[in-house]
């Protein structure tokens, strides 16, 4: 069976996708990559287009595509962040109706090594997940604030999980779609992050999941301070024993990198895998000219501010306006 891997991300996001797709061709060479691009379809002759084009990714599948006809009032109750993450249900169905295993990786992580491991863990149940961190700290350790953070955020990290297309795997995938349509949103004070939060329930709802406890697997700024990184004479990464499969390089361009510089003291190698990374995403950003989310203005050019689509979430679906992107003067009003 093929394995099915795919990512979510706008047209701004595409270098960071575009260094994950060069990856798993690298280290994943039989596998399918979809991507999913929450923006309109750049030109055909532009640098995006000729980008999407070039056979990099084997599939793009649109949010149109997707949601069909109503995408654009679907896509107006999230910002950037939550839409690009909300599609990952719609897209887990379809893609599972192909009847192969799937598997999501965040557009800004990166494979280092085989996916032989985690295919085979895959294999033997319905949802692969896999945690933030592995084992405790000691009660005076500073990464205490790790564990709480994580107790906010979900105890799995949604940049990484599988879903076979069984009965149980179908189930989870409808359910957490449902959940992903209204309720992927960033508010911790209600108890959700966005589709992370749902995950905690996985192992109440759906019995034949699993956990992937590979220290390789999902290596990032949240649990460097327990994996730590070698390199053998050939050159391999390992992390506690385990070898590199995959590197969460989460907001490479912002507060991610900052927090991994902090803890790179400790954890040498890691500077190592960074500056590829940044290097690699500079060459491809150099080679793509600017662009703007095309959800992200009304029909006007006027920027939609975060508060215009909270208002409109909070509406009954069935009494949204047909046509938010036009700008009514309710939605522009201030939020009471």
């Amino acid at each position: 069976m093929t394995l099915e891997i795919f990512t979510s991300a706008n047209l701004a996001y595409i270098p960071q996708a575009s260094v994950l797709a060069e990856s798993v061709k690298r280290h994943a060479p039989d596998a399918r990559f979809t991507l999913i691009l929450v923006d309109a379809l750049p030109e055909p002759d532009s640098s995006h287009g000729l980008r999407l084009s070039s056979g990099l990714f084997d599939d793009v599948v649109t949010a149109e595509d997707l949601l069909g006809s109503d995408h654009e009032s679907w896509m107006f109750g999230y910002d950037v962040v939550e839409a690009c993450t909300a599609v990952k249900g719609s897209a887990l169905v379809r893609l599972l109706d192909r009847g192969n295993p799937v598997l999501y990786l965040d557009p800004d992580t990166a494979l280092f090594g085989s996916l032989a491991g985690v295919r085979e863990a895959l294999d033997g149940c319905s949802v692969l997940l896999t945690p933030h961190q592995l084992e405790p700290v000691t009660p005076d350790s500073p990464a205490v604030e790790e564990e709480i953070c994580t107790l906010a955020h979900g105890i799995y990290n949604f940049g990484m999980f599988g879903v076979n297309p069984s009965e149980e795997g179908r189930q989870f995938a409808e359910w957490w779609s449902s959940r992903l349509d209204e309720l992927c949103v960033d508010d911790i004070g209600r108890g959700l992050f966005v589709d992370q939060r749902w995950g905690d329930l996985v192992p109440s709802f759906f019995p034949n999941f699993s956990i992937l406890r590979h220290a390789g697997v999902n290596v990032a700024s949240w649990n460097l301070h327990q994996r730590h990184l070698s390199v053998d004479d050939r050159g391999d990464y390992w992390v506690n024993g385990d070898p590199l499969v995959m590197y969460h390089f989460t907001k490479g361009l912002g507060i991610g990198y900052e927090v991994s510089k902090m803890k790179m003291m400790q954890n040498p190698l890691v500077a190592d895998l960074w500056r590829w990374y940044l290097e690699r995403l500079e060459f491809v950003s150099s080679e793509l000219g600017p662009t703007k989310w095309s959800y992200g203005f009304y029909r006007d050019g006027t920027p939609i501010p975060k508060s215009d689509r909270e208002l409109y979430r909070a509406d009954v679906p069935g009494d949204r306006i047909r046509d938010p992107f036009s700008g009514t003067p309710r939605l522009r009003g201030k939020v009471s």
